[in-house]
Parts: structure tokens; sequence; C-alpha cells
């Protein structure tokens, strides 16, 4: 009979090695390992809250310090308004990015405001705010209503029908 060498990571998902620099870390810091998983103590910190940043290119939210985040600034990416993640060279509207998004967000509010049923379906959506999008060159996921290219056509890449 073979030992299980690998153990999922409670606060990450992903498989680490017993033994290794990550496991020990969490069992030094916050974790018990008992019966083969790692259990978080009653007596440990509470987790920090992570800050993400939204990359305006893939239009994902990235989080501060990740691997990724490292990966973006070495290549000199800049951080605008302690928010939005900027390609080297690309001159972005960002309070234009900002007003899209806020409106998109007071359409709900207004709908709430005056006791209307809130439905934010993408034809409601791209009703009203269609040409501040398209000055923008993104439009909305048919699905998800998240922010993505024109190029990209009706669905980002986790919403495309198969």
């Amino acid at each position: 009979m073979t030992e299980n060498r690998y153990v999922t990571n409670p606060d990450s998902g992903r498989e680490i090695s017993i033994g290794g620099p990550t496991f020990c870390r969490l069992v030094f810091n916050t974790h018990d390992f008992i019966n083969g998983e790692l259990i978080r103590r009653e007596t440990a910190p509470l987790l920090e809250s992570r800050h993400y940043l939204y990359n305006i290119q893939t239009n994902r939210r990235i989080i501060e310090g990740s691997r990724r985040y490292h990966e973006l600034i070495t290549a000199g990416w800049t951080i605008e308004y302690n928010y939005y993640l900027t390609p080297p060279g690309e001159i972005v509207d960002i309070e234009a990015l900002d007003r899209v998004i806020l409106g998109i967000a007071s359409i709900s509010y207004n709908q709430r405001r005056n006791s209307q049923p809130i439905n934010p379906t993408y034809e409601n959506i791209m009703a009203v705010h269609r040409e501040r999008l398209i000055s923008l060159n993104i439009s909305l996921c048919r699905e998800c209503l998240c922010a993505i290219k024109l190029e990209e056509g009706e669905y980002c890449n986790d919403c495309i029908p198969h």
C-alpha cells in the first residue's frame, strides 16, 4: 500500500506536497494535519482579504501580489487608479470605462429605487449603453454580462456555447 504524498491546500484548492514548503508553512502557522487533511485551527489568525486588480485586456481580476501580477508588472504594465492594470504603451480612457461600469450598475439601482423589477438582461443593458461600449471597443458577454473585446464575438471564453 502506497501513501498519498499530496494533500489539498484548503486556502488555494491546489495539490501540495506533504512535507513541502507550503505544507510546512500551513502546519506551522494555521493548520493541523489530521487524518490526511489540513484542518484550520480555531486559534489561527483571520484570513487577510485579497486586493484584486482589473486586467483591461482580458477583462479578468488578478490578485495583487500573485505570480501573474508580478509577470505583468515586470513586463511594464501599470496600475491606474489603484484598480486597473494597463498594458505598456496603451492609452485607455479609464474614466469612460468607469462610467460604463457605473452606468451598468446604476440600471439596477434605479430599478430598485423606482420599485420596478430588477431584470438586467443583455438586451436592456445594450439598449442603453451600446454606443458607449462600442466607442470603448468592448461589448458584453450575452451569458454572464462580463466585458469582452468586440472582436471576441458575443460570448466570453468561459461561456462559449458548445
